[in-house]
C-alpha cells in the first residue's frame, strides 16, 4: 500500500468516525430534548392543578353532596343527577363527545376525546354510585361534605368519586395547557358498581364498538400508603343475599306467650351460628370445594409486604383478630373466601325503650367474598340449601337474592401495560410499587376483560384508612393533587413509549 493510499484511507476513516460520532450525538440530543420536553410540560400541569385546587374542591363538594345511592330505589333521581353533573363537567373541560348511556339500572356516563389519529386509546373506568349511610354515626352529615385537616369528609369522597374526578381534572390540566391530549381517551363511569354491576356486562356487549380501546385503567383503586405506590393484581369476587324468618303474623307478649312460641330472632341467630365452625371457618357444605390453595408465588408476594396487623386494628379500633390461624392475615384477606353477616334486623331495636316481645320476624343480609374458581350463584345456592336444612319447624323463610355476582380475577404483571403504570409510579414516589391483592371486588373488571379483551389495570389513589363503606368516609387533598399529576405523567409516558415501539 502506498503512502498516498494509506493517507486517503486514514482520512476517510477519520471523517466517517467524526460523522458517526456527530450523528450519535445528535440522536442523544434528540432523545434528551424529547425527555426534556415531556418533563418541561409537567410543571405547567402542576401549576394548573395548584392554581385550580380551590375551584376543584368546590366542584368535588358539589358532586359528593349528591346522594347517589344505587342500592335504594328512592335515590334513583339522585344517581341520575350525579350522572348528569359528571357529563356536564366533561363537556366543560372540552370533551367533545359525551352521553348518558341507559342500562336496565342507572346510566353509564360516557365521554370521548379522539383528536390524535394513530395514537393509542385509553379507556378509563370508575363509578359514581355510593354506599348507603347511617347518618347517626357520622360526625357531619354524609351528604354535606366538610373539608378539614386536608381531608374531604363525605359519602363517596374516596370510593369512588375521587376516581371519577381525579381523572377528569388531569385531562382538564392537559387540555388547558396544550389544547390536546397525547393519546385518545374514553371515559366510562358506572352507576351500579356498589350493587355488583349487574347490568354492566350487557352494557359492554351493546356498546362494544363504541368502547374499543388499546389500554384500560381502573380508577377505583388505591395505593399502599401516602408514600408507597402499589398495583393491585388480584381481586376477590362477591355475592350477596338476604333472608327473612317468619314465625308469627305479629310480635307476641313475652309474658303471655313466652315459653311456647317460636322466636324469629332466636331462630335467625341459631341459623347464623350454624354457618361457622369453632375456628371461624365457614361450615356450609361445599363452600371451599373449588378454592385453590394459596400458591408459592402468592406467598412470596405477601412476604414482600411490610404488613402489621396492629395497623388495621388501630384503624378499626378492634382488639382481636378472627379467622383460621392456619393462614396468615393477608392470606385470609386476599386469597381465602368469606361469608360475612353485614346486617341483622328483628324485634325492638329503637335507640331507647324496652319492649317485652317475642319477635315474629327477623332478617339478615350476607355478603360473600369469593376466590379462585368459586362461582357466586353456586355459593348462594349452597347457602340457601344450608339455611333450609337448619330451619326448625314453626318458621318459614323467604329469600332476596343479589342481582349480580362479581367474579374473582387476576391481572398479569408481565405486560407492557403494567410496566407503563409501574414506571410512572416509580418516578413519582421514588420507589417501585408493591404488588398487592385485595379482599375487595370490582365486578366490572372481569366483564371488561371478557367483552373488550382489555386488562383494566389499577390507577387509583384511595387509602385503606379512608373508611370506605363506613361512617366518616374521607379523601385526602394531597391524594387528589398527586393523582392528577400521575395521570398526566402516565398519558405522556404511554404516548412516548408507544411511539418508540412503532419506530
Amino acid at each position: 500500500m502506498t503512502k498516498s493510499t494509506f493517507a486517503r484511507l486514514l482520512f476517510i476513516t477519520v471523517v466517517s468516525s467524526c460523522v458517526s460520532l456527530q450523528l450519535m450525538a445528535q440522536n442523544k440530543t434528540t432523545k434528551k430534548e424529547k425527555k426534556q420536553s415531556v418533563k418541561s410540560a409537567m410543571p405547567l400541569y402542576e401549576k394548573y392543578i395548584d392554581d385550580n385546587m380551590d375551584a376543584h374542591l368546590k366542584e368535588f363538594v358539589e358532586l359528593v353532596s349528591i346522594p347517589s345511592i344505587s342500592s335504594i330505589p328512592s335515590h334513583k333521581p339522585d344517581v341520575e343527577k350525579a350522572a348528569a353533573w359528571i357529563q356536564n363537567k366533561l363537556k366543560a373541560i372540552g370533551i367533545p363527545t359525551t352521553q348518558l348511556i341507559p342500562t336496565d339500572g342507572n346510566p353509564v356516563v360516557y365521554g370521548s376525546w379522539d383528536k390524535v389519529p394513530g395514537k393509542p386509546t385509553v379507556l378509563i373506568y370508575a363509578h359514581y354510585d355510593v354506599q348507603p349511610v347511617k347518618e347517626s354515626e357520622w360526625d357531619n352529615p354524609p351528604f354535606a361534605p366538610v373539608i378539614k385537616d386536608g381531608k374531604i369528609f363525605g359519602r363517596g369522597a374516596s370510593d369512588d368519586k375521587s376516581g371519577v374526578m381525579t381523572t377528569i381534572w388531569a385531562m382538564e390540566a392537559m387540555l388547558s395547557n396544550n389544547g390536546k391530549l397525547p393519546v385518545n381517551v374514553k371515559f366510562m363511569f358506572e352507576g351500579n358498581e356498589e350493587v355488583g354491576s349487574p347490568y354492566f356486562k350487557d352494557f359492554l356487549i351493546k356498546n362494544k364498538d363504541l368502547l374499543k380501546a388499546d389500554f384500560a385503567l381502573n380508577a377505583d383503586d388505591g395505593q399502599y400508603d401516602e408514600n408507597t405506590p402499589a398495583m393491585t393484581v388480584s381481586l376477590r369476587g362477591a355475592s350477596q343475599m338476604e333472608f327473612s324468618i317468619k314465625t308469627a303474623n305479629t310480635d307476641a307478649h313475652s309474658g303471655e306467650f313466652g315459653g311456647k312460641t317460636p322466636n324469629a330472632v332466636l331462630i335467625l341467630s341459631q341459623i347464623i351460628s350454624s354457618f361457622y365452625d369453632h375456628k371461624g371457618n365457614v361450615a356450609v357444605e361445599g363452600f371451599y370445594d373449588k378454592v385453590v390453595p394459596v400458591s408459592p408465588q402468592q406467598k412470596e408476594m405477601i412476604k414482600k409486604i411490610p404488613y402489621d396487623p396492629a395497623t388495621d386494628m388501630k384503624i378499626l379500633g378492634t382488639t382481636a383478630e378472627a379467622g383460621d390461624t392456619n393462614f396468615s392475615p393477608l392470606e385470609r384477606i386476599w386469597f381465602r373466601p368469606t361469608l360475612e353477616i353485614v346486617g341483622m334486623q328483628g324485634g325492638y331495636t329503637a335507640a331507647e325503650g324496652h319492649s317485652n316481645i317475642i319477635p315474629g320476624n327477623a332478617m339478615a343480609r350476607i355478603t360473600c367474598r369469593l376466590v379462585s374458581n368459586q362461582n357466586g350463584k353456586e355459593i348462594i345456592d349452597l347457602i340457601v340449601k344450608h339455611i333450609n336444612k337448619n330451619c326448625p319447624p314453626g318458621a318459614t323463610i323467604t329469600y332476596k337474592l343479589g342481582k349480580g355476582y362479581a367474579s374473582p380475577m387476576q391481572l398479569p404483571a408481565d405486560t407492557k401495560e403494567y410496566r407503563y403504570i409501574s414506571d410512572v409510579l416509580s418516578t413519582i414516589y421514588g420507589k417501585q410499587p408493591f404488588q398487592l391483592a385485595t379482599g375487595g371486588s370490582v365486578g366490572s373488571l372481569l366483564s371488561i376483560k371478557e367483552i373488550l379483551g382489555l386488562n383494566a389495570y389499577p390507577l387509583g389513589f384511595e387509602l385503606s384508612d379512608e373508611k370506605w363503606h363506613a361512617a366518616n368516609e374521607f379523601f385526602r387533598v394531597s391524594s387528589m393533587r398527586r393523582g392528577q399529576l400521575i395521570y398526566c405523567n402516565y398519558l405522556q409516558h404511554l404516548a412516548d413509549e408507544e411511539s418508540k415501539l412503532k419506530k
